[in-house]
């Protein structure tokens, strides 16, 4: 106690002179900036530097020398003559014992943290309290003008479901032993805050490298990954929020925020009339003096460190006892190309249930596919899907190199119609790619010549779809750490306050033990199922495709697609006589975006497979005497709006809390994209909850 005062009695505020003097507390890396903005606030008279203080005897008589000032190791009496501010800048382990000593004598700034744990920091705000001290943390992020920005620009989603990404790293070559990244990067669950309030619902965190990742869930309907520590070779500090119509990214080493809506998409350097720190500083000053409120303030200060704390505890969690705690448990739900291989991959370190609807595999959008063997040729506008099926391609054969039919002709021509793609642009992409082909004269039993301008024999295949559907289900029958529920839904699901996911299958089977990862491959019930997490739904269009299968007696295998005009694709089935055909706009029976990006009630019904044909039969003489054999008719899913819209990636979106969902791509990188899930959860098997 001090000045005679009682236990838990508080003393009114203490008041500052005009001209109140500071010392400050520790001068290394840090500590020389405030140094800096404290002389210069005495250059014009606001402040008095009455001293420092420094650890070793060394750094002291290099301090006097260089300015003048009076420097002491430690916090003698001579130390505190004529002193009202103290700013502590030394490392965090000694923030709570200095400011504990220092509130007793002065108002008191400490830079980030304040404490270890939450309730060091009550501790010490309660006794400030007692001495009428004022007590501010140094988060200084929150003086960034950027952060105000980027608080106004995120007000929109305020209680609405939606992500949010944050990135505090440094390169990795500047990481320095023993620090905790956690306590260096604190900063990022400031910012947390300050655009989506609410309290922390669920936390999972594990350790990547030398960066720690988080996934927390809010009661405000915000869904968070932060990424903190050190990678790479760039200084990153960023945050990230986004739902179905808003996208807001504020990127501070930049000093831009980006606010992207359906219809806009606007760009904002924000400048910096006062550089955070000294905005910093000034806020303590007012404050002390009674002239402002103290920022951050004690919720603020304490919310962050409870984030921080919480993140701490689950990433040094236990590991949930189970038969083989080695192996986690991963959901995947949709039995179509891509569930039913991420089922086989994953299940060489997991435990997979995958859940299929229907009564068998590739039902759905697996179904209505022309299941060519990609090598690049079809998106000539869209590099990034070229580079992703060349990248691919080699995985995929090497797992189904026996379904793949390689035993036709494969033809990719322009037409001579084209508005947008040249012959020579074609070829030169082509090229450009590395793509294997060669330019011949169309064959006219299967092209018009007169209505193509280039025609380039490739090495693309097909794939056999009953040969891929019975090597899937092999595959997933016959593994011991595989179980597939066919023919089974799952209607409901909900996130654990452990960061686990329960499911709801129907038919009242409730009692299935919680997942620790779900993939979600449904792709039409994509925006469903991230629902049930309270993940942010993402726009989608639905179009309701028709593939006609046709026979075609004494037409070689081939394939054939005409680029640019109608986009007419004929296309082998792998079997003789059996083709399918497609068109871009005839095989589009209708389109529809959804509000709430859920799919709608669209009519399946064989509308136009005349029109197919007569489209068709402009470039492809065959079809003369093709008889109709069934309309293969099913819902594609696809981004509602993209910067790409030739494109056809694979959009693997990683959610947090070991949740992932998958939309469209071609069938050849359903491989990789599958590895790569799998390399995602063996990251995160450390953080798996006790």
């Amino acid at each position: 106690m001090v000045d005679g005062a009682a236990a838990g009695e508080a003393l009114l505020p203490v008041q500052l002179p005009p001209v109140p003097g500071v010392l400050l507390v520790g001068v290394g890396r840090f500590g020389r900036h405030h140094l800096a903005e404290w002389q210069r606030l005495q250059h014009e008279g606001r402040v008095r530097l009455c001293g420092v203080v420094v650890q070793s005897a060394s750094s002291a008589a290099t301090l006097r020398a260089s300015t003048g000032l009076p420097v002491h190791t430690a916090l003698s009496p001579e130390a505190w003559d004529g002193v009202d501010l103290v700013d502590i800048a030394t490392p965090s382990a000694t923030h709570a014992a200095l400011v504990r000593q220092c509130l007793l004598r002065a108002h008191v700034l400490v830079e980030k943290p304040l404490a270890a744990t939450v309730d060091e920091a009550r501790e010490l705000h309660a006794l400030a309290r007692r001495h009428g001290r004022v007590l501010a943390t140094g988060h200084v992020y929150l003086h960034h003008p950027l952060s105000h920005a980027l608080a106004e620009a995120a007000a929109p989603l305020a209680g609405l479901p939606h992500m949010v990404h944050i990135q505090f790293t440094n390169p990795l070559d500047t990481m320095t032993p023993g620090l905790d990244a956690l306590t260096e990067w604190i900063h990022a669950f400031d910012l947390l805050g300050l655009c989506t309030p609410g309290a922390l619902q669920a936390c999972s965190a594990w350790r990547d490298g030398h960066t720690v990742v988080a996934s927390l869930a809010l009661s405000s309907g915000a869904r968070a990954v932060v990424r903190v520590g050190w990678q790479g070779v760039e200084r990153v500090r960023s945050v990230q929020l986004a739902d179905a119509d808003l996208q807001v990214k504020a990127l501070y080493e930049e000093r831009l925020l980006q606010v992207q809506r359906r219809d806009s998409n606007s760009k904002r350097w924000i400048d910096l009339p006062t550089p955070p720190l000294r905005a910093e500083i000034e806020a303590f000053v007012r404050a002390a003096a009674g002239q402002g409120p103290v920022t951050p303030d004690e919720p603020t200060v304490l919310r962050s460190l409870l984030l921080a704390e919480r993140t701490r505890a689950a990433l040094g969690a236990p590991r949930r006892a189970a038969a083989r705690p080695d192996r986690p448990r991963v959901a995947v739900l949709g039995g179509g190309v891509f569930g039913a291989t991420c089922a086989v991959e994953l299940a060489q370190t997991c435990e997979v249930v995958l859940f299929e609807r229907h009564p068998a595999l590739l039902q759905e959008a697996s179904w209505i596919n022309q299941w060519r063997h990609h090598s690049g040729f079809h998106y000539p506008r869209s590099i990034d899907t070229i580079r992703e099926v060349v990248a691919a391609k080699a995985e995929f054969e090497s797992v189904y190199e026996n379904v793949i039919v390689r035993d036709l002709e494969a033809y990719y021509a322009v037409s001579a119609f084209a508005r947008e793609i040249t012959p020579e642009r074609y070829v030169a992409t082509c090229r450009a790619n590395g793509l294997r082909f060669e330019i011949v004269e169309p064959p006219p039993a299967l092209v018009r010549p007169d209505r193509v301008s280039v025609c380039l024999k490739t090495d693309e295949a097909v794939v056999e779809i009953g040969r891929l559907s019975a090597q899937l289900m092999r595959s997933l029958s016959g593994h011991p750490h595989i179980r597939a529920c066919i023919g089974t839904e799952v209607v409901g699901g909900r996130l654990l306050d452990d960061g686990r996911k329960q499911l709801t299958v129907a038919g009242g089977h409730g009692d299935e033990a919680p997942f620790d990862f779900v993939v979600n491959a449904t792709y039409a019930n994509r925006n469903r199922i991230s629902g049930w997490f309270g993940f942010p739904q993402r726009l989608l269009r639905f179009d309701l495709m028709e593939m006609s299968v046709l026979r075609i007696p004494g037409l070689p295998k081939h394939m054939m697609t005409v680029l640019d005009g109608p986009f007419t694709s004929l296309t082998s089935t792998g079997h003789e006589g059996l083709f399918m055909l497609s068109g871009i706009h005839q095989s589009v029976l209708a389109s529809q975006v959804t509000p709430d990006g859920l799919p709608p009630a669209l009519e399946r019904r064989s509308a136009n497979r005349e029109g197919l044909l007569a489209a068709g039969l402009r470039y492809l003489p065959g079809l003369e005497h093709a008889e109709h054999i069934e309309s293969r008719i099913g819902v594609r899913t696809v981004e509602a709006y993209t910067d790409d819209f030739d494109g056809r990636p694979t959009v693997v979106t990683p959610h947090g809390f070991g949740c992932w969902s998958v939309l469209g791509g071609k069938i050849v990188t359903v491989v990789t994209n599958a590895r790569h899930i799998a390399r995602e959860i063996a990251r995160q098997l450390p953080a798996l909850p006790g």
